[in-house]
Parts: C-alpha cells; sequence; structure tokens
C-alpha cells in the first residue's frame, strides 16, 4: 500500500509544529536560576516604566491616553514574561519553589501595572496607591531577582 505524497507532508507538518510548542526544561537547579533570573528581568523593566508614565501622569506632563497605551504596552510585556516563567520545566530541586515565587512576583507585577492602568484612565484609586504598588512590585522582582542570580 502506498502512503498519499500529501499525507507524508501533513504529518511532517504536524511534527514541526509540535516541535515548535516544546517546553523548554533545564538540567541542573543553577540552571533554573538563571532562566528564571532572565525571564524576571523584563518585569523590572516593565514595572519601572509603567512607575514613569504614572508619575508623568501625575505631574501633568502626559495625557492619559498615552500613559494608558504605555501601560497597555507593560501588560503585554508581563504576560510574556509569565508565559516564560510558566513553562519552565525545572530540575529536581529547589526549582519549583523558585518558579511559583517568580510567577508570584509577575502576577502581583501584573495587578499593580492593571491598577495604574485603572487610574490612569479614571477608573479609580489615587496615584499614591498606585505608585506604592507599583514600588513594592518592584522591590519584590528585584529581591527574588537578586537571590535567583546568586542561585546560578
Amino acid at each position: 500500500m502506498q502512503v498519499p505524497r500529501r499525507a507524508g507532508l501533513g504529518t511532517l507538518l504536524v511534527a514541526a509544529a509540535l516541535a515548535g510548542c516544546a517546553v523548554p526544561s533545564t538540567q541542573a537547579p543553577a540552571d533554573d536560576a538563571r532562566a528564571l533570573a532572565d525571564a524576571l528581568a523584563p518585569v523590572t523593566s516593565a514595572v519601572e516604566t509603567a512607575l514613569v508614565a504614572t508619575d508623568l501622569l501625575d505631574r501633568d506632563r502626559a495625557t492619559a491616553t498615552t500613559v494608558d497605551t504605555a501601560l497597555l504596552d507593560q501588560l503585554n510585556v508581563l504576560q510574556d514574561a509569565a508565559g516564560a516563567v510558566a513553562t519552565l520545566v525545572p530540575a529536581p530541586g529547589p526549582g519549583t519553589e523558585q518558579q511559583a515565587e517568580a510567577l508570584a512576583a509577575v502576577h502581583d507585577a501584573e495587578a499593580a501595572v492593571a491598577a495604574a492602568r485603572a487610574w490612569a484612565t479614571g477608573a479609580g484609586g489615587s496615584a499614591a496607591e498606585v505608585t506604592a504598588a507599583l514600588d513594592e512590585a518592584a522591590t519584590i522582582v528585584d529581591d527574588l531577582s537578586t537571590a535567583l542570580e546568586q542561585a546560578s
């Protein structure tokens, strides 16, 4: 029985697509720490950008529309970072706990930026509350990043 050429090509395309969805894995706990620290780097940048944007709006140096756009961009960065952290397959050891801490830190940063966006668009909150939440998220991410860098 001869397999139609089209079926063979389809199987090859499906296999290639599934290979592109492979979940990263690491070999050692130090690799986990390094991979998580790398995934958290854009989180720090996103939170700092959100702080600058909200400060500009609070001082009437930017429009609400501009700040809303900047904050939405930062939420997209944070979603990508959350995906990078969530898809890591840690090696046996402390990687699972580190991954959970990193996910919590990214989600806290997302919540802080989302609250800043709500404030920027007039949906509630205050500049002081938003700034405090962003500062806290930045501190948590920075502390975790430092610990992960030391562990790698």
